[in-house]
């Protein structure tokens, strides 16, 4: 087994959205600053993508955030899929977000994620958009098939489009030839055998840069179950599944191996 300081780092990254199903009450409030309770306790300092909506509803949760010494960046105006937009309307809504942030965290906002890991070739377009925003990193690509987004064939490792905007891809574990997956967020990271997050982490290559994603509902077990009508019965069921441990499995996988903030791991990726 490699030993602790000979294992690659792992970046807590938080998808800061707040879906409240028809009639619900949205609860991000409540919970980020229990996962920020968490992250304390175990010194470690990680990136939030926060939604600009959001950002505008509760700017006192995006203050409290930067204060506590993590990255702020921007997941979207909306929560909307980047397909579902063209490119002026995205243009418009990220300058607006990100102004937003930046006035909130008193930093400026360098990086981006897609919602729902997006960006695919049909919305190549809005690499070009937030390169010439100025933004230095994306996070919004899935280089693997997916029921909803994903982009197979691309690199897993760190890459610069042209322009220079470096691309942060979504940790994936490859099962034979064709498959690869999913293995350090969300639902897969809450629902899958831990034996299998140990497997994902050995297969990782030395050239990536592995981060995990969690959003405020992977940490809530006490939401009331209220399904949602999107993404079917089985969806729904995952969504809901083994949120009691998320923050015990934080905890054990970022042990002795926290990374650095986004920013500074997109910072150090050389020019082609």
């Amino acid at each position: 087994m490699p030993s602790v300081s000979s294992r690659p780092p792992i970046t807590f990254t938080l998808d800061l959205e707040d879906y409240a199903p028809a009639g619900t009450t949205a609860r991000a409030n409540g919970i980020v600053p229990r996962v920020l309770e968490l992250l304390s306790e175990h010194a470690v300092t990680g990136t939030f993508f926060v939604v600009g909506e959001l950002a505008e509803a509760e700017p006192a949760l995006v203050r409290s955030i930067a204060a506590a010494g993590h990255e702020i960046a921007l997941h979207g105006y909306r929560h909307v899929p980047l397909p579902q937009l063209d490119a002026p309307t995205f243009r418009a809504e990220t300058a607006r977000a990100r102004s937003v942030l930046e006035d909130l965290a008193g930093a400026p906002v360098t990086g981006f994620r897609a919602p729902t890991f997006s960006l695919v070739p049909e919305s190549r377009w809005a690499v070009d958009e937030l390169t010439e925003l100025g933004f230095a990193y994306s996070s919004s690509l899935l280089p693997a098939r997916s029921p909803l987004y994903g982009w197979p064939g691309q690199p897993r490792h760190p890459f610069r489009w042209p322009g220079g905007l470096v691309e942060l891809p979504c940790p994936v574990a490859t099962i034979g030839p064709q498959l690869a997956n999913p293995y350090l967020g969300g639902v897969y990271f809450r629902v899958l055998p831990w034996t299998a997050v140990r497997v994902g982490l050995a297969r990782s290559r030395a050239d990536e840069v592995l981060w995990l994603y969690c959003h405020p509902y992977d940490f809530d077990p006490d939401e009331p179950f209220v399904p949602r009508g999107d993404v079917g019965r089985l969806g729904n069921r995952l969504l809901w599944l083994n949120r009691s441990r998320m923050a015990r499995r934080v905890a054990r996988v970022l042990a002795g191996r926290a990374g650095r903030p986004l920013r500074e791991r997109a910072a150090v990726v050389p020019a082609e």
